[in-house]
């Protein structure tokens, strides 16, 4: 592939002809034409500088979706961040902080989550994403996340609760 070894041409030419399939993922996943736009514009630039490390042509399309997924979850991201600065600004109140041995007890329990279920919790409830904007930065069905965090809550309030009673939880014995 000749966009693999340098040539900007070709390059611009594969990517003009897989553009309209990756606008419409990128469109998907933000939920509006503006933050698709500069996502495509961001997974371009990614693009260009990382289609050397494609090992399999094949590969292509997946290689360049799972690009502009990370960059759809960066630009909601900042979204959040931005939207949590103007409310600040607006004067509306941050949460009140827990005590601290319910913060280290919390902290702990996180700890015992697996990696998809602190994952899933963390981007939830600590970066602010919607079930909606989980289910498109994740690219699963919006059932799907709701059943996750589900099963996240409840496995992390077990967890919770025996590290509150005393009992010595361990994760491998679920």
């Amino acid at each position: 592939m000749n966009a693999q070894a340098g040539d900007r041409a070709a390059f611009a030419g594969l990517y003009r002809r897989w553009e309209p399939r990756f606008m419409r993922l990128a469109l998907r996943l933000t939920g509006n034409r503006d933050d698709a736009q500069d996502v495509m514009q961001d997974a371009a630039i990614s693009l260009s500088k990382s289609i050397g490390r494609l090992d399999d042509p094949r590969r292509f399309s997946s290689f360049c979706y799972a690009i502009i997924r990370r960059r759809a979850v960066d630009k909601i991201r900042r979204n959040i961040k931005t939207r949590a600065a103007r409310d600040t600004m607006a004067g509306v109140p941050p949460p009140a902080e827990p005590d601290t041995e319910s913060a280290l007890a919390m902290r702990q329990a996180l700890g015992k989550l697996g990696e998809t279920e602190r994952l899933m919790l963390s981007l939830f409830y600590i970066d602010g994403y919607t079930g909606a904007e989980l289910a498109a930065a994740l690219g699963v069905p919006i059932g799907t996340v709701k059943s996750r965090l589900f099963t996240a809550r409840a496995h992390l309030k077990h967890i919770y609760l025996n590290l509150e009673t005393g009992d010595n939880y361990d994760i491998q014995k679920t």
